[in-house]
């Protein structure tokens, strides 16, 4: 788990100033946005993006204008001085997503979101475990991921530093029923990418 963490927090330290530029930024920002469209978020809600690099989730969901108070947590610190400075009104804390129980406490966020990132993520069973407690009762877990099919899958996560494995529809609708959600929405963002949301039912 720890070699995992390394080679994250190196990986898109390194990333972190070409990371929202050209084609591939633009295609990135694309996906967090059609995300963030697709989930009806309540006014004043207290919301968590898992992983939330340069900061464009939070960014979206702070011009949605609804009073939300938007958290965000990353590995990366280049990541996160980005996010910093485009989201002034995020509070943004540098934790592993398998230490998030640690930072913040029981039913405390209405939504969790992770977008383009659980496959980075050191062991899922944690992270979800974690996702769950933080999350209220009827909270929401959005993750919103690659999915290229079993077998390029396997070959993106062979290839791509700091990878630890990437979910088939099924295979992350089966995670989110054995961490506790309710699995209330499957759909495709764009042409490689899934969303899955689900509630937390007690």
């Amino acid at each position: 788990m720890k070699n995992a963490i390394k080679a994250n927090k190196k990986f898109f330290d390194f990333w972190a100033p070409y990371y929202d530029k050209g084609i591939f930024g633009r295609f990135l920002f694309n996906i967090i946005d059609k995300t963030a469209n697709s989930v009806k978020i309540k006014k004043g809600s207290k919301i968590l993006d898992a992983g939330c690099g340069t900061g464009n989730l939070l960014y979206i969901l702070e011009g949605k204008n609804l009073g939300l108070k938007i958290y965000g947590t990353d590995i990366s610190k280049k990541m996160m001085r980005i996010a910093r400075k485009k989201v002034k009104g995020a509070d943004i804390r540098e934790i592993s997503v398998t230490n998030l129980n640690k930072e913040f406490g029981e039913n405390y966020f209405d939504y969790v979101f992770s977008v383009d990132a659980f496959h980075h993520f050191p062991n899922s069973k944690i992270v979800m475990n974690n996702f769950y407690r933080i999350l209220s009762y009827n909270g929401r877990l959005v993750i919103t991921d690659f999915d290229f099919g079993i077998i390029l899958n396997w070959i993106f996560s062979v290839l791509e530093p700091g990878n630890t494995g990437v979910y088939t529809k099924e295979q992350m609708k089966d995670l989110f029923k054995k961490s506790g959600f309710i699995v209330e929405k499957q759909q495709k963002i764009g042409l490689f990418s899934l969303m899955t949301m689900g509630k937390k039912q007690r």
